[in-house]
C-alpha cells in the first residue's frame, strides 16, 4: 500500500505535516555531477544529480522528486544503483551505508 504524497505551500508547513506521521530520525543528501540511477517499484528508472532522502521513525523513506520541493513522496520501495557494485540496492540499505 503506497502512502499518499505530503504536500504543502511552504517548506516549514510541509515539514510540520510530515512529522505527524512519525518523527524524522535521519536525513541523507547526495549530489553527483554525473548523476545516479534510481528506480521505483514498477521498475521505472530516473537519473538524478541531487537527492534528499528523509527517514521517518515508522521505517519509511520520503523525498521530493523531479524538483518539486513542496511535495514529499514515499520512496520506501525504491532502489538506487550502487556505483561501487553496479547493483540495485534498497533505499534502506543505501541509507545505512556509505555506498554509491
Amino acid at each position: 500500500m503506497a502512502n499518499d504524497p505530503i504536500t504543502s505551500d511552504t517548506h516549514q508547513q510541509l515539514m510540520a505535516d510530515f512529522s505527524t506521521g512519525g518523527p524524522q530520525v535521519g536525513e541523507k543528501n547526495i549530489t553527483l555531477k554525473e548523476g545516479f540511477d534510481v528506480r521505483d517499484a514498477s521498475g521505472e528508472e530516473q537519473n538524478y544529480t541531487q537527492w534528499d532522502v528523509i527517514h521517518r521513525a515508522d521505517e519509511t523513506y520520503w523525498s521530493p522528486l523531479n524538483g518539486d520541493r513542496k511535495t514529499l513522496y514515499d520512496i520506501t520501495d525504491y532502489e538506487i544503483k550502487s556505483k561501487k557494485s553496479d547493483q540495485w540496492i534498497s533505499i534502506a540499505e543505501w541509507f545505512d551505508s556509505d555506498e554509491l
